[in-house]
């Protein structure tokens, strides 16, 4: 619900009329104020209550991560609102939640910058596109800042997309605010100012207030190619119409206007006029103008065709005069707008563009590699003494080479790449801090049957068998060599299991589908036993905010086995097997992404 003010103050004055209607008041007037003040009372009740927000429902809630100047951060909640198609924020909350003073009226909402020391402040208008900036003192001219999305009033209330605001801030204030639309965390830094060239976005330009009312360029006059009469022109949409500059050379130019008919067609014609035809001739996809066509007339004279998207805006008036302070000619349009088109074609783009940070942000472009065990832990130990740690080691560096090799826009994270040790859980925290699309760690398996062999890839999951628990168990073992096990794995009991399995299940799928192209691939490629693809509690893959899995790449236990996977050619198989897994894997993966 969008609220007048001025219907506000007619229905205001309208009560109080009767109560001020005398100069001078006897007691009867007295008690009549009084009972007039009491009906002006009630009505701005009733109003105040017609003003709660009735269309913004509040399902879900974002979380707001600041840090102050001092480094300090914390963080808060806030409601999340769905505001027709589209979610929004109240513009007042998320302020308060940044600490940012601003005062909300039933006309604007006017925020202040922080630090205070710049003093400037933003006012936010409800259906504008437009977002003004202003110097406290005034000594500054304003300029103004384009949002995607016109702001919504309900109930008193401004409404934005949370990474509308992220944007607008950072371009006014340059400060790094970002919004995380899969995280839903909206983050704020005034620690640090941005450089200039990231602070930058492209605005219009600043202008006094006289100029902002007639949208007059500063610098653009003295770009002009001066062998022209009328060289070029500029156009400025606002929410409610647009302002089209025709810049001249010549002050004694004469001019017609002919104002659109019923198809949206101006013409504008100049006599003895030489124009630049080709830049002046120029179609525009989206906006109140959609074509301008430039004509040399035989008498000398130039004629411009202003043709109109009629179908998308209702123009209410045209006017043609001259700019008082240059030789250019401006054409005012005033237009009403088709506010559920906008609103369509704007939640289109927005989804275009949702959809493209998604493919950006899911690309797989990170590939995290564990290489089990190493230092004081050296794993399985085989037949004839071979380490676990040395054998995966050397699997892990063969297969990142192949990946630097073939695909050299994915950058490869190495838990660790010598014989170190690092702890179980520190090493899915080394993929989440890289922001790593998958994580592969790589281990041998070993039985106290020496004749057991062949190769099995786990995800993370209860255990179905007691096999597969006793190899999470073996291999959890290694928790025991960490100084402060108890304390970092006080949490990692059977309950939690089923929780983080549960979370990670929006990973399951592609784990899953991993895990069977990877032991596919080894057991064609090494001719090696396939022991299937299997679930179990590994805590290596507790941490990992991503597709996981664990490769036990054979029996080290078993003496064959041994003999091929100590061996340069063994490691380098296994690591071309897990590469093609890999492969075929990131081809299906970025058909999806692309086919969304």
């Amino acid at each position: 619900m969008v609220f007048h003010q001025r219907s506000l103050k007619n229905k205001i004055a309208a009560h109080a009329q009767p109560a001020f209607a005398e100069g001078v008041f006897s007691t009867g007037d007295c008690d009549k104020k009084q009972h007039n003040l009491a009906l002006l009372t009630l009505f701005l009740f009733l109003t105040l209550l017609l003003l709660l927000p009735q269309n913004a429902l509040a399902g879900e809630t974002i979380s707001v991560s600041v840090t102050l100047e001092n480094k300090q951060v914390y963080t808060k909640k806030i409601a999340l609102y769905s505001v027709g198609n589209l979610k929004m924020v109240a513009v007042s909350e998320l302020c308060d939640a940044l600490r940012l003073s601003n005062t909300q009226s039933l006309a604007d909402l006017v925020v202040t910058a922080k630090p205070e020391s710049q003093r400037e402040f933003c006012t936010f208008r409800p259906l504008n596109h437009f977002a003004v900036i202003r110097s406290m003192e005034g000594s500054k001219p304003a300029h103004v800042l384009q949002l995607g999305v016109a702001p919504a009033m309900i109930g008193g209330t401004i409404y934005l997309p949370p990474a509308q605001v992220a944007r607008l801030f950072s371009s006014w204030q340059g400060l790094k605010f970002e919004y995380n639309l899969v995280t839903k965390i909206f983050t704020a830094d005034f620690s640090q100012k941005l450089s200039a060239s990231i602070a930058k976005s492209p605005t219009p330009p600043s202008l006094s207030e006289k100029d902002e009312k007639e949208s007059l360029t500063l610098d653009e006059q003295d770009k002009v190619d001066t062998r022209f009469t009328i060289p070029k022109f500029s156009i400025d949409e606002k929410a409610n119409g647009a302002i089209i500059r025709i810049y001249c050379t010549r002050p004694e130019v004469e001019y017609e206007f002919i104002r659109p008919n019923k198809n949206g067609v101006a013409y504008l014609t100049f006599r003895n006029a030489v124009g630049d035809i080709k830049n002046l001739t120029q179609t525009f996809s989206t906006g109140l103008l959609k074509e301008v066509t430039a004509f040399a007339l035989r008498s000398g004279g130039l004629q411009l065709t202003l043709n109109f998207n009629t179908k998308r805006y209702k123009i209410k008036s045209t006017e043609c005069k001259r700019d008082e302070k240059s030789d250019d000619f401006l054409v005012h349009v005033l237009s009403d707008v088709d506010v559920s088109e906008i609103y369509k074609t704007e939640k289109e783009k927005e989804i275009k563009a949702l959809l493209q940070e998604d493919r950006e942000r899911w690309k797989l472009d990170v590939i995290a590699l564990d290489a089990g065990h190493g230092g004081k832990d050296p794993g399985a130990i085989g037949y004839s003494g071979t380490y676990e740690k040395n054998v995966v080691l050397g699997v892990v560096m063969e297969l990142g080479k192949l990946i630097n090799q073939y695909w050299p826009d994915v950058k490869v994270v190495y838990t660790r790449k010598t014989d170190d040790f690092i702890e179980l859980d520190e090493r899915g925290r080394i993929a989440n801090q890289q922001n790593a699309k998958l994580f592969v760690s790589v281990h041998c398996n070993a039985s106290r049957n020496q004749r057991v062999s062949g190769v099995e890839v786990y995800m993370l999951g209860l255990h179905k068998t007691d096999a597969a628990l006793r190899v999470a168990e073996r291999e959890n073992a290694v928790i025991l060599q960490e100084d402060d096990y108890k304390d970092r794995y006080k949490d990692f009991t059977d309950e939690n299991l089923i929780m983080i399995t549960m979370a990670q299940s929006a990973f399951s799928y592609q784990s899953q589908k991993l895990a069977d192209l990877i032991n596919r691939n080894i057991q064609e490629r090494t001719k090696q036993a396939g022991r299937g693809v299997k679930q179990a509690g590994f805590m290596v893959l507790w941490t990992p905010s991503m597709p996981s899995v664990l490769v036990e790449a054979g029996y080290i236990t078993n003496p064959r086995e041994e003999r091929f996977l100590k061996s340069k050619e063994g490691q380098l198989r296994v690591a071309r097997a897990i590469f093609e897994g890999l492969k075929k894997y990131r081809s299906d993966y970025e058909a999806q992404l692309k086919a969304r």
